[in-house]
């Protein structure tokens, strides 16, 4: 490394994204517009309503996610979405599958047959993971 740290970044970076649950959050919000609580616990099949809630509310601390609140007669809406953070982290679920579809194919796929980040994403997928970089 060339730069001093006060502390690891990707020990830094893993204590927010690191915690059960969040990336397939993030996955399904950015990824697949799974945008409000009830419908989340539908695509996370076995979460329990209080850690959806509990990661909802640390994304959105931890400015990864973004509430809004749409005031409609009776009940109010809540939805979230990604921010620039958020795309960011999106991006890092990306290669964890693009390291998953390569080296544990065995378990990703039923041909067991390892895939190649363009065999995974489509060409809008693979601007997003390398834009800005």
């Amino acid at each position: 490394m060339s730069v001093d740290f006060a502390q690891c970044p990707v020990e830094t970076s893993l204590g927010v994204l690191g915690k059960k649950w969040t990336m397939a959050i993030i996955r399904d919000i950015g990824a697949y517009g799974v945008d409000r609580f009830n419908r989340l616990l539908k695509s996370l099949a076995t979460i329990p309503p209080k850690v959806l809630a509990t990661r909802l509310k640390q994304l959105e601390e931890e400015g990864i996610i973004k509430k809004y609140v749409e005031k409609s007669v009776p009940p109010k809406i809540v939805r979230w979405s990604l921010t620039e953070k958020g795309v960011d982290a999106i991006r890092i679920g990306m290669m964890l599958g693009v390291f998953g579809s390569r080296w544990y194919a065995d378990r990703v796929f039923d041909d067991k047959r390892p895939r190649k980040m363009t065999e995974i994403y489509n060409r809008q997928g693979i601007e997003l993971l390398m834009k800005d970089f």
